[in-house]
């Protein structure tokens, strides 16, 4: 019996996959495979939405242990999800940023927040998402609505949970 090369009968038909799906064999740099397998799996990419809602406008209480997993769209896909979360907005503070009431705010946990990035943060035990202002060692969280006062970090407890990347809103 002849070694090696195509017998007769052996194997999947060609083009025949697991199940009966469809495949195509294609040359991948080895050193791709595990980046392109990610990138495959990540379709059912779930972070945690959290059970509250950011305030536009003043701080309200919060509660951030109460989440569930929320799976993104499969135009969302993010590289490490473990750095997102999101939260529901509501107010109006920054509608003029074109961050209006149910939208859902993307946040990376672990981008620097820079002067002029939009944040969310807590203050006094409230959450709030308004546009960081860092200038001349004074903090300043900027409403983008005329109508809601800027906040000082003079003696606020301030803490940055992280910078919005995306926002998601229902059409």
């Amino acid at each position: 019996m002849p070694r090696g090369g195509a017998r007769p009968g052996a194997g999947r038909p060609t083009g025949q996959g697991k199940f009966g799906v469809k495949t195509k064999a294609i040359r991948v740099p080895v050193g791709m495979v595990d980046e392109i397998i990610k990138l495959a799996q990540s379709k059912n990419v779930s972070v945690p939405l959290y059970n509250m809602s950011v305030e536009a406008g003043n701080p309200m209480l919060t509660d951030s242990d109460d989440h569930e997993m929320y799976k993104l769209n499969d135009n969302l896909i993010i590289s490490n999800p473990e750095d997102y979360f999101l939260v529901k907005v509501s107010g109006y503070s920054m509608k003029d940023a074109g961050i209006l009431p149910e939208d859902l705010l993307l946040v990376n946990r672990k981008r620097e927040a820079l002067d002029g990035d939009i944040i969310v943060a807590s203050i006094n035990n409230g959450a709030v998402v308004k546009r960081l202002s860092q200038k001349n060692g004074i903090t300043k969280l900027i409403s983008e609505n005329k109508d809601y006062p800027d906040i000082e970090d003079e003696d606020q407890n301030l803490h940055f949970w992280g910078v919005v990347t995306r926002v998601i809103r229902d059409c």
